[in-house]
């Protein structure tokens, strides 16, 4: 422990609200010492009230820049200035392209010795902007981090990162009955009705339109079934449509963005994630948690089955993802729960430990750079 707390500023290339990125970072954050590290954040827009609530709390701050894609030159100055006014140690930037480079010549303009990109996904949607800024990306950054090996491999190639595993509050997740009852009566999901779980942004990663196209399938073998899709994002609408012009909005339950999804996770049968790349998606391991059988597209890393609960699938034909889905068998959720949870945490997704992991590795690289 050092004699005043690391001055840490983690900044968010995607939106601050309920996704995959945001939600692991809160994860580390609300489990900081105050009398260890300060965070303040830098996103495209503000946080909800109980997030931006927590941040202070712990005496950081919370920067509102926008247009960071659009503008990258007035990004850099502007959070150059915040690294600056703020001295802060570290600057700890989350996405998943080498455009991470504005972050990292931010943190060197403002005086951050150590600048840290952190890689949350296997590939990214700005092809050409990442193959032009690899060169500056691998010149301004000085210790590297990712979810997953893969997720490292793709982002550093063959330079070293260090691994910390998107970890949850394992013990939340498990599988509830009286959760089961209550969140299927608020969904209006009977019973007797086979459902299944997604929980994903809507955009073209996630894939969801491919997911409605399967569970329609799914439907003439298992005509109980549900299929409860929790998440916002611009594809929404359009799936909501694909839904209707399948004459299947009645069995389609689109939930939105939910708070705590563990409610959810309980009342499904199975979840689903169709993707066409992934980091080591946080929902995933949360699902394993819930004791769900969960059917992933094939382009997920390995490395996510925590548990023998996940089987991959292909994603090319719709008719085989549904095959997979109607093939999963009832089984004991307690027990699988229970089961999941042990291993989940020893294979290092306890975010308790791993926040303490973190908080050690900020404070060595304070020491190292001291030295």
């Amino acid at each position: 422990m050092l004699e005043t707390p690391v001055r840490v500023l983690q900044v968010l290339t995607v939106p601050f609200k309920q996704n995959g990125i945001t939600r692991c970072v809160m994860n580390y954050v609300s489990r900081f010492e105050a009398t260890r590290v300060r965070c303040d954040f830098v996103a495209p827009n503000a946080p909800d009230e109980e997030s931006a609530e927590l941040i202070e709390r712990t005496g950081g701050q919370v920067f509102v820049l926008r247009h960071r894609n659009a503008d990258p030159l007035n990004y850099i100055h502007q959070l150059s200035l915040i690294v600056s006014e703020r001295n802060e140690q570290i600057v700890h930037a989350h996405g998943n392209s080498a455009t991470l480079a504005f972050e990292m010549m931010a943190a060197k303009l403002g005086g951050a010795k150590i600048r840290i990109p952190h890689s949350h996904n296997t590939t990214c949607k700005m092809k050409l902007a990442d193959k032009a800024l690899r060169g500056l990306f691998r010149h301004n950054y000085t210790d590297a981090m990712a979810c997953g090996e893969a997720a490292g491999e793709w982002l550093f190639e063959e330079k070293p990162f260090t691994v910390l595993h998107n970890a949850i509050a394992a013990e939340h997740f498990h599988f509830d009955g009286n959760k089961r009852a209550f969140a299927r009566g608020e969904y209006g999901i009977p019973e007797d009705a086979f459902a299944v779980c997604h929980v994903g942004t809507f955009n073209e990663q996630k894939n969801q339109r491919f997911l409605i196209e399967a569970f329609a399938l799914l439907l003439k073998n298992r005509p109980e079934s549900v299929l409860m899709l929790v998440g916002e994002g611009d594809l929404e609408h359009a799936c909501r449509e694909r839904a209707k012009a399948l004459g299947i909005e009645e069995q389609v339950k689109f939930l939105g963005s939910l708070p705590d999804v563990s409610a959810a996770l309980s009342a499904a049968d199975v979840f689903a994630l169709p993707s066409l790349h992934e980091g080591l998606p946080l929902t995933l391991v949360e699902a394993q948690c819930a004791g769900l059988p969960c059917v992933v597209s094939d382009f997920v890393t390995r490395e996510s089955a925590l548990t023998s609960l996940v089987s991959f699938c292909g994603i090319d034909r719709a008719e085989l993802f549904a095959e997979a889905l109607a093939s999963v068998a009832a089984i004991n959720r307690e027990l699988a729960s229970d089961e999941a949870i042990a291993e989940v945490r020893a294979a290092g997704y306890d975010v308790t430990d791993n926040a303490e992991t973190l908080v050690k590795w900020y404070e060595t690289l304070i020491r190292e750079a001291k030295a």
